[in-house]
This record gives structure tokens, C-alpha cells and sequence, in this order.
């Protein structure tokens, strides 16, 4: 699953199995994503799939959030703070990529703490490395544990590797690795590296 453009994961590809989809920024990650929830809700029922939207609003080719590639079908339980930053992009001190990393962390948890309280067979979150930038790893894969079908874009490149000296940067490329081991499978678009 490796070096082409993919623009679909079979079904086979995903249900039942712990799916990570890896790329640069601009790479598809968001549109895969959206493409695999809409196929998934054709297959299992909508109730019983939770999509966890950690990516910020689209600025220029960084982020957007599902609702950009679908329509969200009003039975999936979609999940998305209200506002999400992008620290690397936003952030013009190590100060300021801080505390935007902070608010993304302080915002999310509750969502996976939900998921964590009442989960579902599926669960889908698009722009996990958000999250990863400051909170606990260990959340994330008591959260994958808890789903039968675990399906989640990440953040895989170098365009973004500034990040002013706070290490959020080596942070997110490591918990992505250490999270790749839970997985079936590594799906990397064109770009990663």
C-alpha cells in the first residue's frame, strides 16, 4: 500500500482491521478518509460509527474537516471541536505554537474521553496528529482497542517540520510510529516520508 495516489480503500481493506492513512500535506488523507466513512456507512449501520473530526478549518491546502469531501449522514456520531488550530501554520513563536497545540489537546480529549465512555464498533478520526502534538498517545490506543474497525488519517511529511523550537514536530512523527505498531495496516500516499 505503498508510493501510488490512492483515491479508495476496499472495504475488505478496513472492516474489522486498524487502518492508518499517512501523508503530506495536500496528499488525499482527507478525501480517503471521506471516501472510506461513506463506503462504511453503506456497509455497517451509521449508529455504529463515531468519526472524530481533530482537523482544523482548511487554510490553503492544510486541513478541513470530512464535511469539505461529504455530507455527513445525521446517524454517524461525528465529533468536532469547535475550533481547531493549526499550530505549525498559525504559530509565530514557540509561545504561540504552544499554547495553540494546548487548546487543540484541551478541546479534543473530551471527544475521545466519549468515545472511551461510549464506544462504538467503528471509529474514524481524520487528523489524529492534532491531537498527538501534546496529548497521550496512550488515550488513542485505548480508544483502537475499544473498536472493532479503527480508521485514521496522520500527518506523515516534511512541509511542516518548523515548528519554532517547541519539538511538537519529532513528538507527532514519533507517537505516529509507536501508533503504527497497532496497526494492520499503513496505508502511505504518494508523499509520505
Amino acid at each position: 500500500m505503498k508510493g501510488k495516489a490512492r483515491t479508495q480503500l476496499e472495504p475488505t481493506e478496513i472492516i474489522g482491521k486498524k487502518v492508518l492513512i499517512l501523508g503530506e500535506v495536500g496528499s488525499g488523507k482527507t478525501s480517503l478518509t471521506a471516501k472510506a466513512v461513506q463506503d462504511l456507512a453503506l456497509l455497517i449501520q451509521p449508529e455504529e460509527i463515531t468519526v472524530i473530526d481533530m482537523a482544523p478549518e482548511a487554510i490553503g491546502e492544510i486541513g478541513g474537516k470530512l464535511s469539505l469531501h461529504m455530507s455527513l449522514d445525521s446517524k454517524l456520531r461525528y465529533l468536532s471541536p469547535a475550533k481547531v488550530f493549526a499550530p505549525r501554520t498559525m504559530g509565530t513563536s514557540h509561545t504561540q505554537v504552544i499554547e495553540f497545540a494546548r487548546r487543540n489537546k484541551n478541546a479534543i480529549e473530551p471527544l475521545l474521553n466519549d468515545f472511551l465512555e461510549t464506544p462504538t464498533r467503528t471509529l474514524v478520526i481524520n487528523d489524529i496528529t492534532l491531537y498527538l502534538h501534546l496529548g497521550k498517545l496512550e488515550k488513542i490506543i485505548d480508544c483502537v482497542k475499544l473498536a472493532d474497525t479503527f480508521l485514521a488519517s496522520a500527518y506523515l511529511g516534511v512541509k511542516l517540520k518548523e515548528d519554532h523550537g517547541t519539538g511538537i514536530s519529532v513528538r507527532e512523527r514519533q507517537a505516529i510510529k509507536r501508533l503504527g505498531a497497532h496497526m494492520d495496516h499503513l496505508v502511505k500516499l504518494n508523499n509520505a516520508t
